[in-house]
C-alpha cells in the first residue's frame, strides 16, 4: 500500500515537472480546403532529459454556435528531448467521437464549409486524470476552391423575356457541403451606381432563399421587369444557414429589340480547339463558314481573327462569346481566295488561343 502511494506521488511530481517541459506547435492549415488528416500536422517540443509517453486530445468547435463537432484522442507517443514532428499516420489509431452528423459522415474526406477552432491538449499517458502537459488552439477556415459561377443571363446581356430564367454552376468541390443551398438576389441598378453597390444597397426586386436547384425561373406572377432598366443579380451559396461563398455580380437589361437573325447555314460547323497540333480542315462552300466554340468563361466580347498561312491577319471580327456552346456563321468576302488555307483564331480572357484551319472550295 505504501509503495503504491509513493509511486503515485512520484508520478504526480514528474507530471507536474513535465508541464514546463512539453509544448505543442500546430501547423495551421491555409484558408480553403482542409482534410481531416491535416488536423494532425503538429510538433511536440520536449526539453526533459528522460523519455516520456504522452497522448494528444483534440476538440474541434464550430464557431457559428460555439458547439463542439468532434473530439479525438491519439494513441500514446514517446517523446525524447528535442522536436518531434507528427502527422496522422504517426499517431493512429485515433479515437474519434462525433457530435455533428456532417462530421460523422466524413471518413477521411474534407471538412465541411465553416469556421472552426481546433484546441489541442497534451496529456500524460497514465491512469491519472487531468494531467495536462500543454495546450494550444488554432483557427481553421474551410472555404470552397471556387464560388458559384453565373451562366445565364450572361453578363451585360440584352434579353427579350421580361420573366428571365437564371442559372449557375455550383461551388467546387461540392463534397464540402452537407446542406448546399442558394440565395438568389435581383435588384435594379440606378444610373449613379455600380452593379456591386446596387446589390449591397438596394431593396431586391426578387429574392429567393434556400434554393436547391441550379435553375430558377422569374415567376410570371411577379412584377414584370421594366424594359430599359439595368438589373444586377448574384447567387450566394450556403451550407445550411451558414454563408459559404458568393458569385460575381452580373447585369442584364430587358429590351424590346429583336435579336439579330443568324445567317442561314446548312453546312457543317468546324470546332475551334486549343492546341497548335489541331489541323482539321473544312471546305467552305457558298462563302459561308460555320464555327463551333465552347467557352467556360462568362459572356464577353472577343475578337475573331482570320489569318493566312503566313500568319498575316486578313480580317478581325468582333463577336460576343457566351458561356457554353457558341455556334457562329461567317460570310467570307472577296479577301478570301480559293485553294488557300486560312486559320481562324479565338483568344479567351486568359489569352489562350483556340484555332482551326479551313479552305475555300473551287
Amino acid at each position: 500500500m505504501y509503495r503504491r502511494l509513493l509511486s503515485v506521488m512520484l508520478f504526480v511530481l514528474l507530471a507536474l515537472a513535465g508541464n514546463a517541459q512539453v509544448s505543442v506547435s500546430v501547423q495551421e492549415p491555409p484558408a480553403g480546403i482542409v482534410q481531416k488528416k491535416q488536423l494532425w500536422n503538429l510538433s511536440l517540443i520536449y526539453s526533459g532529459n528522460n523519455p516520456v509517453s504522452v497522448m494528444i486530445g483534440l476538440t474541434l468547435v464550430d464557431l457559428a454556435d460555439n458547439q463542439p463537432v468532434l473530439t479525438a484522442y491519439t494513441r500514446p507517443v514517446t517523446l525524447v528531448k528535442g522536436v518531434k514532428q507528427l502527422k496522422a499516420a504517426d499517431i493512429e489509431p485515433i479515437d474519434y467521437q462525433y457530435f455533428s452528423p456532417a462530421f460523422g459522415r466524413l471518413g477521411d474526406a474534407l471538412l465541411p464549409i465553416g469556421n472552426f477552432q481546433a484546441c489541442y491538449t497534451v496529456y500524460t499517458d497514465a491512469k491519472i486524470e487531468n494531467q495536462v502537459l500543454s495546450e494550444n488552439c488554432i483557427s481553421i477556415e474551410v472555404q470552397p476552391l471556387s464560388p458559384p459561377q453565373l451562366t445565364m443571363p450572361t453578363d451585360s446581356a440584352l434579353i427579350q423575356q421580361p420573366w428571365p430564367q437564371f442559372s449557375w454552376l455550383p461551388p467546387a468541390p461540392v463534397t464540402l457541403f452537407n446542406d448546399l443551398n442558394y440565395d438568389l438576389l435581383v435588384t435594379e441598378v440606378r444610373s449613379d451606381q455600380t452593379a456591386g453597390a446596387a446589390i449591397q444597397e438596394n431593396m431586391p426586386v426578387y429574392n429567393m432563399r434556400r434554393l436547391t436547384t441550379l435553375i430558377n425561373n422569374y415567376p410570371s406572377s411577379a412584377k414584370r421587369l421594366d424594359t430599359g432598366k439595368v438589373y444586377a443579380w448574384r447567387v450566394i451559396a450556403k451550407n445550411g444557414e451558414n454563408y459559404a461563398a458568393q458569385s460575381d455580380v452580373w447585369t442584364f437589361r430587358v429590351t424590346q429589340e429583336q435579336p439579330e437573325k443568324p445567317a442561314r447555314f446548312s453546312g457543317a460547323y468546324i470546332e475551334v480547339k486549343q492546341g497548335s497540333d489541331y489541323t482539321a480542315t473544312v471546305t467552305v462552300s457558298d462563302n459561308m463558314f460555320g464555327v463551333k466554340f465552347y467557352s467556360y468563361e462568362k459572356g464577353h466580347e472577343s475578337v475573331i481573327r482570320f489569318m493566312d498561312e503566313k500568319g498575316e491577319v486578313i480580317k478581325d471580327i468582333k463577336k460576343t462569346i457566351d458561356y457554353g456552346n457558341n455556334l457562329m456563321v461567317f460570310k467570307l468576302d472577296q479577301a478570301f481566295k480559293k485553294d488557300v488555307t486560312y486559320f481562324i483564331d479565338i483568344t479567351d480572357l486568359q489569352m489562350s488561343h483556340y484555332r482551326a484551319s479551313f479552305r475555300m472550295a473551287n
